[in-house]
C-alpha cells in the first residue's frame, strides 16, 4: 500500500470517486491496521497513541465542558463520568470521557464500546472480533464492568 500512495492521492483529488466506489477499488485502507498505517505514511506519527495522549491533556477540560451540558443528554453524561470517582485507572476515565463525548456529539455510545460478558470470552467468534475490531470492549462477571 505504501508504493500507491501517490496513486491514491490522485485518483481522490482528480476522479473525486464516491466512498463505496472508492471502497471497492481499495478495501485494504478500510481495515484497523490499514489505517493506522496510513496515518503514520501521512503524519509520521503513531494515531493511537497520538490520539490517547491528546485525550489525556484535555480530559479535564472535556469533563468542564460535559458538566455544564443539560436536559437529558446533561443527565446521561453524568451518569457515564461518575464511575470515575470510584476507579481512578487511566483506561476507565478514557472510557468514560469517550463515552460521555459520544453523548455530548449525539452518537451512539455503543458504536464504539463493546461490552463482552465472562462467558463470552471463550467464543472463538467474539475472540476473532475483539482482536479484529479497534473498538474499546470491557468484560462484564455477573453484569458488572471489570475492565
Amino acid at each position: 500500500m505504501a508504493k500507491t500512495f501517490a496513486y491514491r492521492r490522485q485518483e481522490v483529488v482528480r476522479d473525486k470517486p464516491m466512498m463505496a466506489e472508492f471502497k471497492i477499488r481499495w478495501p485494504g485502507l478500510f481495515t484497523v491496521a490499514e489505517v493506522e498505517a496510513e496515518f503514520v505514511r501521512i503524519t509520521t506519527a503513531p494515531l493511537v497513541s497520538k490520539f490517547l495522549a491528546q485525550l489525556d491533556q484535555h480530559t479535564a477540560q472535556l469533563i468542564k465542558v460535559f458538566e455544564k451540558k443539560g436536559g437529558s443528554a446533561g443527565m446521561k453524561i453524568r451518569k457515564m463520568l461518575a464511575p470515575i470517582t470510584q476507579d481512578e485507572t487511566v483506561e476507565k476515565r478514557r472510557e468514560c470521557t469517550l463515552r460521555a463525548l459520544c453523548v455530548y456529539l449525539n452518537e451512539v455510545p455503543n458504536i464504539l464500546f463493546k461490552e463482552y460478558l465472562e462467558a463470552e470470552i471463550a467464543v472463538p467468534s467474539v475472540q476473532d472480533n475483539m482482536r479484529r475490531c479497534r473498538s474499546t470492549w470491557s468484560l462484564m462477571r455477573n453484569g458488572r464492568s471489570s475492565k
